[in-house]
């Protein structure tokens, strides 16, 4: 039986549109980072659904369904760097780009979309850190992720 591997130490890089769309600025996010933002993350959560339309006819007695295309959610919490700061401030509706590269695993995913959140935790005693929301699929891109 092949052995689970164990992923630690994720290494994440994002990087961001020139504008915010709310300000009809919203350029494409480059290819690669104009910033090199590598952080570690708590946690990553990525939620991917299909989208679909039903094409069954009035009278069919089977279920028809064609998929249009895909949306979702990428959930991730940083650590904020002592020296860089926080990522996330200021980048609410921003085109964005995260690649991850999961620690052991070999394998970089790239996730692009939206920003659509942002919070952050900056209490006295405990270890700073930022989360963000981003709409995976949104404003026009067709792929949302490769491999």
């Amino acid at each position: 039986m092949p052995q689970p591997v164990l992923v630690s130490d994720a290494q994440v890089e994002i990087s961001f549109g020139a504008g915010p769309q709310a300000g009809g600025g919203a350029t494409s996010v480059p290819a690669d980072p104009t910033a090199n933002y590598e952080c570690q993350a708590t946690s990553v959560t990525i939620t991917v659904s299909g989208r679909t339309i039903d094409l069954s006819t009035l009278c069919s007695t089977t279920e028809a369904t064609f998929q249009t295309g895909q949306t979702g959610t990428l959930d991730i919490e940083l650590y904020v760097d002592g020296s860089s700061g926080p990522i996330f401030v200021g980048k609410q509706g921003y085109l964005c780009k995260v690649k991850i590269n999961p620690g052991g695993a070999g394998t970089t995913y790239t996730y692009q979309g939206l920003v659509e959140s942002i919070s952050n935790n900056f209490a006295p005693g405990e270890v700073e850190r930022e989360s963000a929301s981003v709409k995976l699929g949104a404003f026009g891109f067709t792929a949302v992720s490769t491999v």
